[in-house]
């Protein structure tokens, strides 16, 4: 890590295992000609004469710096050198913890002028009056859009890692704080309040709501969607650009590995754009995990904090052919609908037998099976729900499933008793699932505009 003096306009060397001095980390949005690690030195810095956007944006972090006493800053743009393609790789995996070990991260705002209004704080009476006051805190000086620095995908982790944040806008002015101005940010983000502000933890989200937030925005390279969400998750993955949407699915793989975070598969395809495959699949049809970051978009209230179906200790892993799922052979089986129609329709000395020859003939025939998450939604009334997904068997075999109905996500109207949920479940007989996964080569076009 390479931190710049904030007098002399010099970099320094940081080795790894060496106490780093207090610093202050910048959050910004590229210029075109950006300063870069290569034109640093001949940047004209020191030279007040010489004045361009890109120079005054590092004097403007250095001026506030110096004056809270604070001798080093980092910027992505001048402190990595990204011709080093493992000094880069590095930056990539260490980046949320830069943020995170700063003293103060300042976010500058070049699209922003700040209006005479202050910022929103909690503490008010009417939060809905004061929302619609505010809501031209983060607007564009020139349209009603807001900031483009929300729109990016690396700015979401530097919005989320810092200890404490500042935003300024284009000319310094001081816009307020993270905290002071979470309820705003929250109406522009999805990401509640209380993951801004400091009172809860924003690893507590679930890994469905975490992607929700990154759901929407844009990265340059195809791969930064993912390679930007490391630190969100506490995971890491060796950078490959080139590898398009693949890199999305490593890193679907390493959630799998790392967590017991079943809304992982709680994802949505919008309608229609699924990419096309070479495999003989329905068009709504795909694995377990999600073809892009995009059909996450409307997970921003999961939670995974409802009453858990428990399954056996590591019973859900990838593996080659697919992701492996353990499921009660209980619930592949239709037996309670079936039971209550006979018991209307059937003579008792042969109902016993008729109803095994139907659920056989049902079980084997039956195109699709629904499978209850530990992942759960509030309903209309405030209720949580647990969510479930559609399966269908592939033509490989009985033990080789594929998601159906990609497009749809219910609320279970039942869950399974303690009886079946607890010990009970796991001394139940168990069938292991494989559904079955894409690899890259397997997607022949996007044609969905997936990003």
């Amino acid at each position: 890590m390479r931190l710049l003096n904030t007098t002399t306009y010099e970099l320094q060397e940081s080795r790894q295992g060496t106490t780093r001095p207090p610093y202050a980390i910048l959050s910004h949005r590229w210029y075109p000609q950006e300063i870069t690690y290569a034109t640093l030195n001949s940047s004209g810095l020191q030279n007040d004469d010489i004045a361009s956007p890109q120079l005054e944006k590092i004097r403007g972090t250095c001026r506030i710096a110096r004056a809270e006493n604070l001798e080093w800053v980092w910027i992505d743009s001048s402190n990595i050198n990204k011709n080093s393609s493992e000094e880069l790789n590095r930056s990539i995996n260490s980046m949320f913890r830069w943020y995170q070990e700063a003293a103060i991260c300042y976010t500058y705002l070049t699209d922003v002028v700040k209006s005479g209004q202050q910022p929103y704080t909690s503490q008010q009476h009417d939060p809905e009056k004061a929302s619609k006051q505010q809501s031209s805190v983060f607007k564009r000086h020139d349209s009603n859009e807001t900031s483009e620095w929300f729109e990016r995908g690396w700015t979401l982790q530097e919005l989320l890692a810092p200890r404490q944040m500042r935003f300024y806008d284009t000319n310094w002015t001081f816009m307020g704080t993270r905290s002071q101005l979470a309820p705003e940010i929250e109406r522009i983000t999805g990401i509640e309040a209380k993951f801004l502000d400091g009172s809860e933890a924003f690893r507590s989200a679930s890994i469905a709501a975490r992607l929700s937030w990154q759901a929407r925005r844009k990265t340059t390279e195809e791969e930064d969607m993912a390679y930007s969400l490391l630190g969100i998750f506490d995971v890491d993955l060796v950078p490959t650009y080139g590898e398009g949407r693949k890199a999305f699915f490593k890193l679907q793989q390493k959630l799998l590995q790392n967590y017991r975070d079943e809304s992982l598969f709680a994802w949505t395809a919008p309608k229609g754009r699924l990419p096309k495959h070479d495999r003989n699949w329905g068009p709504d049809q795909w694995g377990l995990l999600a073809p892009s970051i995009i059909c996450f978009q409307n997970c921003g209230k999961f939670v995974i904090s409802g009453k858990s179906k428990e399954r056996p200790a590591g019973g859900i892993t990838p593996t080659a052919e697919g992701v492996k799922f353990p499921m009660p052979a209980s619930e592949l089986e239709s037996w309670r609908t079936w039971m209550g129609m006979l018991s209307v329709f059937a003579p008792p000395f042969i109902g016993p037998f008729l109803w095994h020859g139907i659920r056989v003939y049902k079980h084997k025939h039956r195109r699709e099976w629904s499978l209850t998450l530990n992942c759960w939604t509030e309903n209309g009334v405030g209720q949580l729900k647990p969510l479930q997904i559609f399966l269908c068997r592939d033509s490989r075999g009985d033990e080789f499933w594929r998601r159906c109905r990609c497009e749809d996500l219910e609320m279970a109207q039942k869950i399974a008793s303690n009886s079946r949920t607890g010990t009970g479940l796991l001394k139940s007989r168990m069938r292991y699932l494989v559904v079955s996964e894409f690899e890259h080569h397997n997607i022949t076009s996007n044609q969905t505009g997936f990003n």
